[in-house]
């Protein structure tokens, strides 16, 4: 490598192939930026809050906001009151919402497999625990 700076010459590299990539699979169904991680949330915990949403996914209040009432325009997801908390706003995936979840998932599935190919399972493991490693030396600076 060429670089003064390898690590995050790879890491801005690998982190822009992958996002490239997952949104031009995602173009094709109709999903803007981010509502991908929406809709695999919601396939993981249907009827979570909008707080725990953003608290899961790392964003900020506004961003989920925004996508959820595009979503709901969309008929991706429905939202309703909690019965124990009226402040709260619990936002559940339609039948239409659950559908596309499925196939994002498969995309999400796809893409992890293409990542990865010619890496064995041990390599594979290997990778995520570097990766995790790095993560947490970053965030302990």
């Amino acid at each position: 490598m060429n670089s003064k700076f390898p690590i995050e010459v790879a890491i801005i590299n690998l982190i822009t192939s992958y996002k490239n990539l997952i949104a031009t699979k995602m173009r094709p169904l109709g999903l803007h930026p981010g509502q991908d991680m929406i809709l695999l949330e919601l396939l993981k915990n249907d009827g979570i809050s909008q707080n725990k949403l953003v608290v899961s996914l790392c964003v900020d209040h506004s961003t989920i906001a925004k996508s959820v009432s595009r979503m709901i325009k969309s008929g991706l997801v429905q939202t309703k009151k909690s019965t124990k908390d009226k402040r709260v706003t619990l936002v559940s995936l339609t039948e239409h919402g659950r559908d596309l979840a499925t196939q994002v998932e498969d995309v999400w599935l796809e893409s992890e497999r293409n990542a990865t190919l010619g890496f064995s399972a041990e390599e594979q493991q290997l990778f995520v625990e570097m990766l995790e490693h790095i993560t947490h030396n970053l965030n302990n600076q």
